[in-house]
Order: structure tokens, then sequence, then C-alpha cells
């Protein structure tokens, strides 16, 4: 990998640090927006009856309100979307776990090259997850249990010495597989 592609990364994992949680943000945005309308309301009453427009009002309260519809319409993308990949990632560590699983009950210093791949599937799968969480899109409790998960396979040396080989390759967005949890 280039410097100019290290460098992408980087920016990426650096902006991403920000957290800017999509979801969290919007679910409740109907309290502000009646709050909002109604302090319209009070500011066209104290204003004195010169200054008033009936016009001015509606299109302000309107303006207030599709933007209220707008946040909600995003807000249902948004969890749509996060459906979607909670179903997809879920998918694909189903297709995965069992080979994984028989794959740690094999004896050897290593693994066949097939489940060598199947452990790199399941590395990418992580960086993504990681990746979706890290901008907001995967809930902290979702990822505390997904990463708890990966935490079985850190007890196995030929997992985390393959890690450490993919690691060093720079391919996962700057994620880290957890370490080993001191309780089995």
């Amino acid at each position: 990998m280039g410097m100019k592609s290290h460098n992408r990364v980087s920016s990426l994992v650096n902006f991403m640090k920000f957290r800017t949680n999509p979801i969290r943000h919007r679910r409740n945005v109907w309290p502000w927006f009646v709050g909002a309308s109604v302090l319209l309301g009070v500011v066209y009453a104290i204003v004195p009856a010169s200054y008033r427009s009936g016009s001015v009002l509606l299109t302000a309260v309107g303006s207030l309100w599709a933007l209220a519809f707008y946040l909600h319409g995003r807000h249902a993308e948004d969890a749509k979307f996060v459906k979607e990949l909670l179903t997809d990632f879920n998918q694909r560590y189903d297709n995965l776990g069992t080979d994984l699983q028989r794959a740690m009950w094999t004896d050897g210093s290593s693994f066949e090259a097939d489940d060598k791949l199947k452990f790199i599937k399941y590395f990418n799968l992580c960086a993504e997850e990681w990746l979706f969480w890290r901008a907001g899109y995967i809930y902290d409790p979702v990822w505390k249990a997904w990463e708890n998960g990966m935490k079985q396979y850190t007890h196995d040396a030929r997992v985390i010495a393959l890690w450490q080989e993919e690691r060093a390759t720079d391919s996962y967005y700057g994620f880290e597989f957890p370490p080993a949890s001191t309780e089995k």
C-alpha cells in the first residue's frame, strides 16, 4: 500500500473518530418541533400588530414542519439501512461461524489454506462492522456483543498469528482485533 493510500485511510479513520451518530440524534424530533411551533406562535403574539404578517408566520411554521418531516423520513431511511446492515452482517457471520468453530477444533500449529481464507473473510467482516459502528450506524450494545463474540477466537494462537499477518497489510480501515479477555 502506497503512502497516498495510507494517508487516505488515516484521514478516513480520523474523520470517523468524530462519531456522527446519524440515527441517535433524530429519534425524538417531534417534541422539539412542537415546541418551536409554540415559540413561533408566542413570538407572533408578542410582536406589535403593525409588524405581524400571517403569511410570514405560516411560512415559518410550514418550513419548520417540512424540516420535521424531512428529518423523520431520513430517520426511517437510516433505520432501514441499519436493519439491512445487521441482516447482512449476521448472515455473513452465520455463513462463516460453523466453519470457524470447526477450524478452531482442529489440531496443528497453523490453519489449512481454506481455514485461513475463512478467517480472513471474518476479519474483513469484523472490520466492516467496526467501520459502520464508528460511523454511528451500529448501536454501542450491538457492537459490544459482536466484539465479545470476536474474543472467543483470541484464545487460539493460530488466529492471533494470522491476525498479526493480516494486520501488517494495513487493509482493515484501522480496525484492531480485540485482545483476549481474561475470563473464559
